[in-house]
């Protein structure tokens, strides 16, 4: 059964999706190519999600009681599954992406005499603990860690302001369209995993509002940190960092007492990387269970997470080729996160048959209630005459 999910907590699940994994990698490519007009780069990746999810939301409200997984299995039995076996597939691979990329991260910046193998095994193993405990699991952490992040986004702009400078956004209005184009490339495909989302909440929670409020504000948010890693890195150090938004944090400074304060950051940080592997493995177990009522969804998150584990280290060897693929799998993405939305939209949307139908429906139930009120009257007039002297006679 689908858990209820509010507006606050879509917008924080947006917020997790779309911003762990960009601000791990894909920014130093965006500056390479786009320079000092990296920021602009989110623009069309911000409109094509929207797009995308739009058509998304406006499927969900023919099935207001499923998610996409149900409407799709139901709609087209055959077809449906083999487009949720194909999505399965897609966030398996982003698991194993992001259990090597996060796991690169910190055996580079924070463990480096630790094994890598440590590393992402103990992610694994904190990633299926947070699974079993369900979608509520997710929401919980994705508001208390997602929250603080946004809290730390806010508060660092004002201790770099010794560090920025704005020279280095100079010129202001040559913009160089095709680099920032080629930016755009890179981001997409991490900044799109958002499309998960109404395959694992159902249509009547699934509000287009929220979601155009978690990308409003995410994007905003990205663009502030790939300003100011322009203004207080330049664009030729940031475009060859491995990890850009690492170093700005690591200029950070609290006068004199408290030089590694990128530690304090990543304690914050990690935690919302954590949670976003957890969706990732949460995604694959759902979809197989929907696939396959009859497995167990909990016991499905052990083995799916250690396979996880093996194909983070069989698809890359080392983090300079999980880099340089962010090119060729953005092809790939953009058909998960751009194409098939158009598709479903096209076959599943609601139509005027099914407004009408549903309309009679309504009026049906209606008329069906008044007709049976004065039998039930009769029976409960005894009940209706005592409560009236309790207050207003509430329904059952």
């Amino acid at each position: 059964m689908n858990q209820r999910v509010t507006h606050r907590q879509i917008v924080l699940l947006v917020l997790l999706l779309s911003i762990s994994g960009t601000l791990i990698q894909p920014h130093a490519q965006t500056i390479y190519h786009a320079k000092q007009h990296a920021y602009l780069s989110y623009v069309p990746v911000v409109l094509v999600m929207t797009a995308s999810l739009w058509m998304l939301s406006r499927v969900q409200r023919r099935f207001p009681d499923k998610d996409l997984f149900q409407s799709l299995f139901e709609r087209f039995p055959f077809l449906g599954r083999v487009t949720g076996l194909l999505y399965i597939l897609f966030f398996f691979f982003v698991l194993a992406r992001d259990l090597r990329l996060t796991g690169d991260y910190i055996s580079i910046t924070l463990l480096e005499t630790t094994p890598i193998s440590i590393v992402t095994l103990s992610l694994v193993v904190m990633g299926v603990f947070i699974v079993r405990g369900g979608l509520g699991s997710l929401i919980g952490m994705s508001e208390l860690y997602v929250t603080l992040f946004l809290l730390n986004s806010v508060i660092i702009p004002f201790m770099l302001i010794q560090q920025i400078n704005l020279d280095n956004l100079l010129p202001y209005f040559h913009i160089d369209v095709a680099g920032v184009g080629k930016g755009s490339w890179y981001i997409f495909s991490f900044y799109g995993e958002m499309i998960a989302l109404p395959f694992v909440i159902k249509g009547s929670d699934f509000r287009f509002k929220s979601v155009l409020s978690g990308i409003t504000l995410s994007a905003c948010l990205m663009m502030l940190i790939v300003i100011e890693t322009i203004t207080a890195i330049g664009v030729p150090i940031a475009s060859r960092l491995v990890y850009p938004s690492y170093e700005l944090a690591r200029q950070l400074q609290i006068s004199d007492f408290l030089d590694r304060f990128d530690l304090a950051l990543a304690a914050a940080t990690l935690p919302t990387m954590i949670t976003k592997i957890a969706f990732d493995l949460y995604f694959v177990c759902w979809g197989l269970k929907r696939m396959i009522p009859k497995v167990s969804g909990k016991m499905m998150t052990g083995p799916v997470a250690l396979v996880g584990f093996v194909c983070a280290f069989w698809f890359f060897r080392n983090a300079v080729q999980l880099n340089r693929f962010t090119r060729e799998w953005t092809w790939i993405a953009i058909v998960f996160e751009a194409v098939f939305p158009i598709v479903l939209f096209l076959f599943l949307r609601p139509r005027k048959n099914d407004k009408q139908e549903s309309s009679l429906q309504r009026s049906g139930e209606h008329s069906g209630e008044e007709k049976h009120e004065p039998a039930d009257a009769g029976k409960d007039g005894e009940k209706r005459r005592k409560d009236s002297h309790g207050g207003e006679l509430q329904p059952s």
